[in-house]
C-alpha cells in the first residue's frame, strides 16, 4: 500500500535522523540527530502524540500522557522585512519538529504546518537502511546463497529449540495476501509497541528488515526470489533470542511467498501463527496462484494452519464465503474485517481496521476509531505537483483492483493518461492491465496510453486507444516531460521493478521538490 504520509528513519554519518514525508515531498526534518534508531523512533511517537495533542484527539493512545509534560503547539515564526517563515513543533521550550524548508509567504509555512498536522498522527515510520551517506556501514542480517534444502534441514534439525520458539513466543501473528502487508505489519508494530509488548517484526516489501522494539536490523537480500530464505534465516537465526523475551512478547510476520506451497510451509511448519492476517484478495501473481481471483482465494485458504483464526480484509461476499468454507473444513476460523460504513471506500480501509479485528481475536482492548481514521489519512492518496502538470507514481501497486480504486480517488471521472510498465516475467499481470485500459477506454476514462519495457508492441496491439510504447533504454526524465506535455494527469501503474522505474521514480521527487523549494522560497 501506498504511504501518502510517512516517517523516513535514516543512518547518517553521525548518527540517526528522522524526515517526514508527504508523497515525494519533505515537510519537516527530525530538530537532532539519535544515537540509535530506536531513539529515533522514540522520537517520532513523540510527535504523533504532540500533533495528537494540538488535534485534540483525545482518544490516542498517547505514548506519555500529555499531562506529563508541557503543552504541545506549533508556531508560525518568520519576519515580513526579509520574506523568511517558518513552522516548528514544540513541547513548552523543547523543539520535537522543524520544516524541511523555510517560506518566503506565511501563508506557505501555515499551508505546510495544517498538511504536517493533518498526515503525522497516523503516518507509520519506514526504516532505510541504504542510507545517504556511503560511509555508514551496518552488519546486516544476510540471506544466505545456500541450498533451500540445506535451510530448512538446518531449521527443522533444531527440533527443542524451536518448539521453545513457538512456545515461548506469546502471540504469533503472520500476514499474507496481496496488497497492503507491509503496511499492516507496520500498523501491528505500531500499537504492540506502545502498548509496552516486546515485539519483533518482519517486513519484508521493498526494504526488507527485522524491527525489535524499534532497533533495526537490516536484511542483505543479494538476489530475487528469496523471501522464503529471509523467512527461514530469521527464525533459524532468532530462535535463541527469544528465549531471553519476557513473558509478554508479540512476534509479528510478513508472509511474502507468492505459491501456495511456500506460503503454507512457511505457516504451518515456521510460525504456526495463533492469527492470520488475510489483507486481501487481488488479480496478482496468476502464474504461481491461480488465473482468477476465486483460484488465488483458494491458494490463500489452504494455507492456513488447523485452529489458527484468519482475520480477512476481502469484501468480496462471494470470495469471502468461499474463504471461509475452505478455512473451517481445515479446521480454522475465518471474520470479516468490520470498516464503518462512512469509511468503506477509502484507501486501505480493509487493512488499518484489520488491527482491531486482531486485536478482539487476542482478547485485547481495541484501538480508537478516532486513532485508526488516522492511520486511514495518512494513507490517502494524492497528485504531486511537478513542473508542467501532476502525477503520480502507482506502479508499485501491481494489481488491476487497487489500482482502480487510486485512480478513482485521485480522478473521479476525471481523464488521466496511463503509463503502464511491463516485465517480460509478468504475462499474465500484462494481461490484466491491457483488459484494464479497455474498460477504462470503455467507460471513457481514457482517450490515450503509454507503455515501456517488455513487449510494449503487442500490448498495445491488445489496447483499444493509441499506446506510445518506450524501449527500456529510453531516458526516463524525457519520458515524462513527454507525457506531462498531454493534456492529463499521469498515473503510473503496472511495476516497479526495473531500472527505468527507478529512474522515473527519482525524477518525479526531484521534480516534486523542485515545486516544493520554488513555492518555499
Amino acid at each position: 500500500m501506498i504511504e501518502q504520509g510517512h516517517f523516513e528513519v535514516i543512518a547518517t554519518a553521525d548518527g540517526w535522523a528522522w524526515e517526514f514525508y508527504d508523497g515525494d515531498v519533505p515537510l519537516a526534518v527530525s530538530p537532532a540527530l539519535y544515537g540509535t534508531s530506536h531513539e529515533a523512533r522514540d522520537a517520532i511517537d513523540a510527535v504523533r502524540d504532540a500533533v495528537a495533542e494540538v488535534e485534540h484527539l483525545s482518544e490516542f493512545e498517547f505514548a506519555v500522557d500529555p499531562t506529563e509534560h508541557d503543552r504541545s503547539r506549533i508556531r508560525i515564526r518568520g519576519e515580513a522585512s526579509n520574506d523568511v517563515y517558518q513552522w516548528s513543533l514544540e513541547q513548552g521550550e523543547t523543539t520535537l519538529a522543524v520544516p524541511s524548508y523555510t517560506y518566503t509567504e506565511r501563508d506557505r509555512a501555515v499551508d505546510a504546518a495544517g498538511r504536517f498536522r493533518e498526515l503525522a498522527v497516523g503516518a507509520m515510520p519506514i526504516y532505510l537502511t541504504g542510507a545517504r551517506d556511503e560511509s555508514v556501514t551496518w552488519d546486516p542480517f544476510t540471506v544466505d546463497r545456500g541450498t533451500l534444502g540445506s535451510r530448512l534441514w538446518s531449521l527443522l534439525t533444531r527440533g527443542k529449540r524451536h518448539r521453545e520458539f513457538l512456545d515461548n513466543t506469546e502471540i504469533r501473528i503472520v500476514v499474507s495476501g496481496i496488497r497492503g502487508k507491509s503496511s499492516t505489519v507496520k500498523r501491528l508494530d505500531d500499537v504492540f509497541n506502545r502498548r509496552g509488548y516486546d515485539v519483533l517484526t518482519k517486513i519484508t516489501g521493498n526494504q526488507p528488515t527485522l524491527i525489535r522494539n524499534g532497533d533495526v536490523i537490516p536484511i542483505d537480500r543479494p538476489g530475487p526470489y528469496t523471501t522464503l530464505y529471509e523467512n527461514v534465516n530469521v527464525l533459524r537465526e532468532f530462535t535463541p533470542i527469544f528465549d531471553a523475551y519476557t513473558p509478554e512478547n508479540v512476534a509479528i510476520f510478513e508472509n511474502q511467498g507468492i505459491t501456495e506451497y511456500t506460503t503454507r510451509l512457511f505457516n504451518q511448519r515456521f510460525v504456526k501463527p495463533h492469527v492470520v492476517v488475510m489483507a486481501n484478495v487481488r488479480q496478482d501473481h496468476q502464474d504461481t496462484l491461480g488465473k482468477t481471483r476465486r483460484d488465488i482465494a483458494r491458494a490463500f485458504a489452504r494455507t492456513i494452519p488447523p485452529d489458527t483464526h484468519v482475520v480477512s480484509g476481502e469484501l468480496h461476499p462471494v470470495l469471502h464465503e468461499y474463504m471461509a468454507a475452505e478455512i473451517e473444513q481445515a479446521g480454522g476460523t475465518l471474520t470479516q474485517v468490520s470498516i464503518p460504513e462512512e469509511q468503506r471506500g477509502r484507501i486501505g480501509a480493509e487493512t488499518v481496521y484489520a488491527v482491531n479485528d486482531v486485536l478482539r481475536v487476542l482478547d485485547m482492548d481495541p484501538v480508537s476509531e478516532e486513532q485508526l481514521n488516522e492511520y486511514l489519512d495518512a494513507i490517502q492518496p494524492k497528485w504531486v505537483d511537478v513542473p508542467g502538470g501532476q502525477v503520480f507514481n502507482g506502479a508499485e501497486i501491481n494489481d488491476i483492483e487497487s489500482t482502480e480504486a487510486i485512480r478513482r480517488a485521485l480522478a473521479g471521472e476525471n481523464y488521466v493518461l496511463p503509463f503502464v510498465y511491463l516485465r517480460a516475467d509478468r504475462r499474465s499481470r500484462t494481461a490484466s492491465f491491457a483488459n484494464y485500459l479497455n474498460t477504462l477506454a470503455d467507460r471513457d476514462l481514457i482517450r490515450q496510453a503509454r507503455a515501456g519495457g517488455a513487449f510494449t508492441d503487442v500490448f498495445a496491439s491488445n489496447v483499444d486507444v493509441p499506446v506510445t510504447t518506450h524501449g527500456r533504454d529510453e531516458d526516463a526524465g524525457v519520458v515524462l516531460e513527454e507525457m506531462l506535455a498531454e493534456d492529463y494527469p499521469v498515473l503510473l501503474m503496472g511495476n516497479t521493478v526495473d531500472e527505468f522505474m527507478r529512474d522515473m521514480e527519482a525524477e518525479i521527487a526531484e521534480r516534486a521538490q523542485q515545486v516544493a523549494i520554488g513555492e518555499a522560497d
